[in-house]
């Protein structure tokens, strides 16, 4: 009896000290972080930091960033992170609200679209809300599409600019890996087209990207 008495005051001792650990640590900066978020030269799989997100209130607890989320499979979520780190991170199951508990799993996005994202850093509390306001030219649909997809030996990616940008496209595994990229090229508004060689990937789905100077889309290809 004596000896389960210890052992079970050891145990509560160390989560006391692992909460006291986690209160202390000092939360300067939440963002959101995940293959469904935002793709950049340097954060090529959602995965390699945070997108920040902004206090409502200076000294509060209370978060909020609009930014547009993918659905495709392999590029569908996300999690909350303090201080672009893993120390202190939030994540649940359920969407399109909910609350996030330390290294809770990934939230599920299973519809894209531009995203009004709400959290709450002391409760965990959490809301995405689509944005339905008018579109501007920042908002403006690329309409990607590949041609044919089913595909061998080579696609066509087409797509509309709404101006003159850099656009670059690439391919990805369902691990979120770059399996295959093609230079950025400048291109003019309206339709445009890049031709992706296939040749050497392995036949199986993977997730074609086209990035511009400040839009991502992404959508699914078959590799026969």
């Amino acid at each position: 009896m004596q000896n389960f008495t210890l052992k079970a005051t050891l145990f509560f001792a160390f989560l006391l000290s692992a909460s006291l650990s986690k209160a202390q640590t000092t939360i300067t900066t939440v963002g959101i972080i995940g293959s469904a978020t935002p793709r950049t030269a340097t954060n090529t799989t959602g995965w390699d930091a945070s997108t920040p997100m902004t206090r409502t209130v200076a000294g509060g607890n209370d978060w909020t960033v609009t930014l547009q989320l993918t659905a495709a499979t392999g590029s569908n979520e996300v999690k909350f992170r303090a201080n672009d780190a893993w120390t202190i991170n939030w994540g649940a199951a359920a969407f399109p609200s909910g609350t996030g508990v330390q290294d809770g799993p990934n939230i599920v996005i299973p519809t894209a679209g531009r995203y009004l994202v709400r959290f709450n850093s002391q409760t965990g509390a959490y809301s995405f809300s689509i944005v339905t306001a008018a579109k501007t030219s920042n908002d403006f649909v690329l309409r990607m599409a590949l041609a044919p997809n089913p595909a061998r030996g080579n696609v066509s990616v087409v797509y509309d600019l709404a101006k003159a940008t850099t656009a670059s496209v690439k391919v990805l595994n369902l691990v979120g890996q770059t399996v295959r990229q093609l230079a950025p090229v400048q291109q003019g508004v309206g339709s445009q087209q890049q031709e992706l060689a296939l040749q050497g990937l392995a036949a199986g789905i993977y997730l074609v990207q086209l990035q511009t100077a400040d839009q991502v889309q992404t959508t699914r290809l078959v590799v026969e």
